[in-house]
């Protein structure tokens, strides 16, 4: 089960030494977790960097790609797939969420399937609101995805009773915060021990 923490704005280091294997930045100037353009983001962090940006132009996404040197774009918003096509082809590997209700349609995601990495389930990101995940028993893509929103220490036993053969890892934000941005460390530290041992 891999993890990704998201919404990290400070303690960049201390948190990578907790061996997630994602660690998401947001360049969305509208949420409270927003790192800003000039965010300095250390060389020596040994996990897969994450940009997620909301609805953000092509140039923009690709500018912050390259100079901050991420893994990884993360499509937050109503992102087409004529967007997630131009920056496959520019070889950015792509993860797009997409927020899940009962009335969301799987074959939404058909078209997108060619030129993503990843998919992330959510509700609304960074709200601490889960949507049902029985909804997820109706994804039947190769695709593999991350489990997000409002996962907490509480969910640990639920996630492990969960299975979907596609389920990738988990997507963590807002029940690991002190205030957004700063994370808890010694909540990450319980939640990863916990849900990696059998």
């Amino acid at each position: 089960m891999k993890i990704k923490i998201c919404g990290i704005k400070y303690d960049i280091k201390e948190i990578s030494k907790l061996n997630p294997d994602f660690i998401g930045f947001i360049f969305y100037p509208k949420s409270p977790r927003f790192v800003g353009y000039n965010f300095y983001i250390p060389d020596d962090i040994y996990t897969y960097k994450v940009g997620v940006f909301v609805d953000e132009k092509k140039e923009n996404i690709i500018n912050i790609y390259n100079k901050k040197k991420l893994d990884f774009v993360q499509l937050h918003g109503k992102e087409n797939i004529y967007l997630c096509e131009s920056l496959f082809k520019k070889k950015i590997k792509i993860i797009k969420s997409f927020k899940i209700n009962n009335n969301f349609s799987m074959k939404i995601l058909l078209n997108y399937i060619p030129f993503c990495s990843y998919f992330i389930f959510d509700n609304n990101g960074g709200s601490g609101k889960k949507f049902d995940w029985e909804k997820l028993y109706e994804y039947d893509f190769d695709k593999k995805f991350f489990l997000s929103g409002g996962i907490g220490l509480k969910d640990i036993n639920k996630i492990k009773k969960f299975f979907h053969p596609k389920m990738y890892g988990l997507d963590i934000n807002s029940k690991f915060e002190i205030y957004p941005g700063k994370k808890n460390k010694n909540k990450i530290k319980t939640f990863i021990k916990k849900i990696k041992s059998k």
